[in-house]
């Protein structure tokens, strides 16, 4: 799914992101691993549209990501929440679990690759 600029924008003002606007990839770019928590309430407590959750669970699994390289860690707990998540609306999420899933070819090039693949393997 490719996000419109309006989205990001005000996704990055409810969650005080330093979005510039000349952000390749934003969503790795304004990750967070301090905020992972954060970022999955903001997903859990809000009637959000698809295009919104697309764009929160995109921060959540690249701060995830980050965090889980900062932490030396295979997943913790909030990794269930994520992973509960990503299936219960996993259409919505296929670009997504593929980018961050990688070639199956590839050895776990992400941190959350073998997590994202995991998910993927379910139907």
């Amino acid at each position: 799914m490719i996000l419109s600029n309006e989205t990001k924008v005000q996704l990055c003002k409810k969650l005080s992101l330093p979005y510039s606007g000349s952000e390749q990839d934003w969503d790795v770019e304004l990750a967070d691993k301090n905020r992972v928590d954060e970022f999955i309430s903001y997903y859990q407590e809000n009637e959000l549209p698809i295009e919104m959750k697309y764009a929160v669970m995109s921060i959540i699994l690249a701060s995830y990501d980050d965090y889980l390289n900062e932490n030396v860690l295979d997943r913790d707990n909030r990794w269930y929440e994520i992973g509960k998540l990503l299936k219960s609306e996993k259409e919505a999420f296929v670009d997504l679990i593929n980018y961050w899933a990688v070639d199956y070819e590839i050895e776990d090039f992400f941190r959350i690759t073998p997590l994202i693949r995991e998910v993927n393997a379910i139907d």
